[in-house]
């Protein structure tokens, strides 16, 4: 599985977890900020099941939300990240 999709279904996993925290989440929308400390430790192949591990790094400020995220297959990590993300009211 390529890198950039693995953080794009990271970045995905990371917005589900941050509406997770607003009462009424289909009222916001969630922007991918950035991306830092990727590190890929092993390949992934088809037929392999990522198991995504995301956790706020800080409390949401502003709606801004630092997260630090891992990705396993099985009991082996295979790729780990630290994201933001912003959610903003629809209007």
């Amino acid at each position: 599985m390529p890198g950039v999709l693995m953080i794009e279904a990271m970045a995905q996993t990371g917005g589900i977890l941050i509406l997770n925290t607003v009462p009424d989440p289909e009222n916001y929308w969630t922007y991918f900020l950035k991306v830092d400390n990727a590190r890929f430790k092993q390949k992934v192949i088809p037929g392999d099941t990522i198991v995504f591990d995301l956790q706020l790094a800080s409390p949401i400020r502003r709606g801004i939300c630092h997260m630090v995220g891992k990705a396993y297959v099985g009991d082996k990590p295979v790729m780990e990240a630290e994201m933001m993300a912003q959610i903003v009211k629809k209007s």
